[in-house]
């Protein structure tokens, strides 16, 4: 399967595999466990955090993006991180007047980011 032609064009995939496997020195074993790992709790994550956002706890916002963050660096999932980061921003400043439209975005690139792990056979990347 050509990685490439995953995502139509000029769309960059949300994840890269190859620095993923960097991350896990080339462990291709340890990173299935992760991936996962992630496609179980990541739903979970982005539940508190939409729940967080809901009921305007800056805390419970800044915890849960800060989980979801952590969640897709390893993958270099660079767009998903970077909301994350925004909404863990949001969060620590305990303004949560832009959570609520970051909230949407953010939800979409992680389920991108869930949808492309489970359909992308990553295994002949190098």
């Amino acid at each position: 399967m050509n990685l490439s032609q995953e995502e139509p064009a000029g769309i960059e995939a949300p994840v890269d595999f190859a620095a993923a496997l960097h991350w896990v020195d080339d462990d291709r074993e340890l990173l299935t466990e992760l991936i996962e790992i992630f496609l179980e709790d990541c739903p979970k994550r982005l539940q508190e955090l939409e729940q967080a956002v809901k009921e305007g706890n800056a805390s419970g916002v800044r915890q849960a993006a800060h989980s979801l963050k952590g969640m897709v660096a390893g993958f270099d999932a660079n767009s998903a991180h970077g909301l994350a980061a925004e909404m863990e921003g949001l969060g620590k400043a305990g303004d949560l007047s832009k959570a609520i439209g970051l909230l949407s975005t953010l939800q979409l690139e992680f389920a991108r980011v869930m949808n492309y792990l489970k359909v992308t056979d990553w295994r002949g990347v190098h």
